[in-house]
């Protein structure tokens, strides 16, 4: 499984460039040479639109480059238009991302507002049932041309107002057919980000980017390498930027440790684009430890020596 250019040296994935907003207006430009971007997300209601303001501006204030609101409904993804209205009237043009599960009818209205949505594969279009069935060929192509029919419209509409997207799955959250099919597996999560970005190429979209979340960091790291290993033998064209990301990683020095050890591990490998440290803290004291975690590439890029692993210049319990 080829991941990265050496488990020695590190090097740095080379990704296509993607567009999240309008770089002139505050936006941000993720892959390609230019440094991984921070990210965080703001924890009140979405329907409390004073709240949403100040606490996006407060992960501002700290250096978040990147803000993610929640939009479970129709009804928060439609005010997202009056929090990124507030926002900009104040002078504040962080691109915001609206994080979309179980409703596309949500996504078809938050992308009107957003620079970003992220669908989870998981459970965008698909029922939870929890059904015991062996899918044959044929009924599992019929799922897929059923999801092409759901996905299809969000895809048309971020590539006709140049909106960006992340294909997030996360472990534990897989539809029955993939279940079915690979098991609450890294090989499950993998394909089912995949059988998104087929369609989103089949429609000559590419601004999106993946992720792969867990709380465990062992299956997050498995999950992304072999997603990269996946995008490898998909071919060079596929050079998608990366999120990096531990789900829930906990509070004081336990959420530290496992985000250093799963983003740590990643960024080691030359891998990610934007990251995100996801503590049960206030939002705010998560950046400075992206920042940490992120102070450690000069020092990777700039060691021109041959080192064992167990040398390796990345120390997890600096945080």
């Amino acid at each position: 499984m080829r991941y990265c250019e050496s488990p020695f040296f590190f090097h740095r994935r080379r990704t296509r460039e993607i567009f999240i907003g309008d770089p002139a207006q505050g936006g941000v430009i993720v892959g390609g040479n230019h440094p991984v971007v921070m990210q965080s997300m703001i924890t009140c209601d979405t329907m409390d639109t004073a709240a949403s303001v100040q606490q996006t501006l407060d992960l501002v204030a700290v250096g978040c480059q990147i803000v993610r609101i929640t939009a479970p409904t129709v009804k928060d993804a439609a005010n997202l238009e009056h929090i990124v209205a507030e926002l900009r009237r104040r002078g504040c043009y962080v691109p915001i991302v609206a994080d979309i599960h179980f409703k596309p009818e949500a996504a078809m209205e938050a992308v009107k507002w957003v620079e970003v949505v992220r669908v989870n594969p998981g459970n965008y279009a698909d029922k939870k049932k929890f059904a015991v069935k062996e899918y044959t060929d044929t009924e599992y192509a019929a799922e897929l041309n059923r999801l092409e029919e759901a996905f299809t419209p969000l895809v048309l509409e971020c590539k006709r107002l140049k909106r960006a997207m992340r294909i997030g799955t996360n472990h534990g959250s897989l539809s029955d057919r993939i279940m079915n099919r690979y098991g609450d597996s890294p090989l499950g999560m993998v394909e089912s980000a995949l059988e998104f970005a087929h369609i989103c190429r089949k429609h000559d979209f590419h601004n999106f980017k993946f992720s792969m979340k867990s709380s465990n960091p062992k299956v997050m790291i498995e999950c992304y390498r072999l997603l990269v290993s996946r995008l490898e033998q998909e071919g060079a064209d596929w050079n998608y930027p990366i999120h990096l990301g531990v789900t829930e990683a906990g509070e004081g020095e336990d959420g530290r440790i496992k985000s250093a050890i799963g983003i740590g591990s990643l960024l080691c490998d030359g891998l990610g684009d934007t990251i995100r440290v996801s503590l049960t803290e206030d939002s705010p004291h998560e950046i400075p430890v992206c920042r940490d975690l992120l102070a450690l590439i000069p020092k990777l890029a700039n060691s021109s020596v041959k080192l064992p692993v167990t040398e390796f210049p990345f120390d997890p319990f600096h945080f």
